[in-house]
């Protein structure tokens, strides 16, 4: 039993150390630092066999929708660059569409090129964290628990719509863009057209970023790849603990807990999974849970996912890091936390 408990202790404990990082200058190599760590304490237990952190996301079917999340955060690493997007309209209701079409991560990113505030990128990431939970690629936590739902998904579109409304970005957070960014802007709205075909996400992924690397000659900065490092450095550790058998516990816990829960489980998942997302990271945390809802074997998933999908969605601050703006955002965030958990008692009592 003791072994049991180091093993899940060892492979958990990273994934809260990441968190902790989280919001540094020099997260990546942090991360890089933890993940190294935990991977060689986890053979050491002989808890961890190297082939297992490629055959555990293909188990509970993660491996397509991992790949997208760290194609389009390259891909925002790449837009960003081009500075300022020529894209007309009202500023919430860009950003929220950015979120929804691009993932809110890149969104947040690339938006945060032309803010013209810490507050205001603030503003605009939390509006484009509200329009990734609209669509089927906006939000990891969508992404890899919700995909196969398609009732979940449209059931978190009023709650994304009033998260991005509740940002409330305005039109002096973003500086006029340049005429020179309008073929770039064309790019980026093309891909995420392209985006909405299944079969052709990747690919169009891939040409996107092809084509803004060829347009980006002027470009105002380098390729900042600490985003997609990060992302790669949080599926791993959530790897760890899912190996680890943290999720097989957490799972029992679950089965236990159903039968008394009744309508009040989807708000308490909701506000426990966004307090644990901001304290680890929203990919590792949709990795964990989505293991989670694999192995309750004997509760219906649709009584763990609405909760854990909201939470997840509006708890992770990446967004936020991204932009560069954690401290200017933190009170909207918790404003939208609360959202998600009314949202959570609703579905609980329908």
């Amino acid at each position: 039993m003791t072994e049991i408990i180091t093993g899940i202790v060892a492979t958990t404990v990273p994934l809260v150390l990441l968190g902790l990082v989280a919001a540094w200058r020099w997260r990546l190599p942090a991360a890089v630092v933890i993940v190294l760590g935990s991977i060689g304490t986890a053979v050491g237990l002989g808890i961890l066999v190297p082939t297992d952190l490629w055959v555990v996301p293909q188990g509970v079917q993660l491996t397509e929708p991992l790949t997208l999340v760290l194609l389009w955060t390259a891909f925002g690493a790449v837009a960003r660059t081009a500075g300022p997007l020529a894209v007309a309209g009202p500023a919430w209701l860009v950003a929220m569409c950015m979120g929804a079409g691009l993932g809110e991560i890149p969104a947040a990113a690339i938006l945060s090129a032309g803010a013209s505030s810490p507050k205001g990128a603030a503003r605009l990431a939390l509006a484009a964290a509200g329009g990734g939970m609209i669509g089927r690629v906006g939000d990891p936590a969508v992404l890899l628990l919700a995909g196969n739902h398609p009732e979940l998904i449209a059931g978190l579109v009023p709650l994304g719509i009033v998260c991005a409304l509740v940002a409330r970005p305005s039109p002096d957070d973003l500086v006029l863009a340049e005429d020179g960014n309008r073929p770039r802007t064309a790019v980026v709205f093309l891909v995420a057209v392209a985006a909405l075909v299944p079969q052709l996400t990747p690919w169009a992924i891939l040409v996107g970023i092809l084509a803004l690397g060829l347009l980006a000659k002027d470009r105002r900065g380098h390729v900042d790849l600490a985003g997609l490092g990060w992302q790669l450095c949080a599926v791993i550790v959530a790897v760890l603990a899912v190996v680890g058998g943290a999720a097989e516990q957490a799972a029992f816990g679950f089965e236990w807990a159903a039968e008394l829960a009744d309508w009040m489980g989807p708000p308490v998942l909701a506000l426990v999974s966004a307090v644990l997302t901001a304290l680890t990271d929203g990919t590792g945390m949709a990795v964990f849970a989505a293991a989670i809802v694999d192995r309750a074997v004997s509760v219906d998933s649709m009584a763990l996912l609405p909760g854990l999908t909201a939470g997840i969605a509006v708890g992770g601050l990446a967004p936020l890091i991204a932009a560069g703006a954690v401290r200017p955002g933190l009170k909207i965030w918790l404003l939208q936390v609360g959202l998600a958990v009314l949202w959570a008692s609703a579905w609980g009592l329908m």
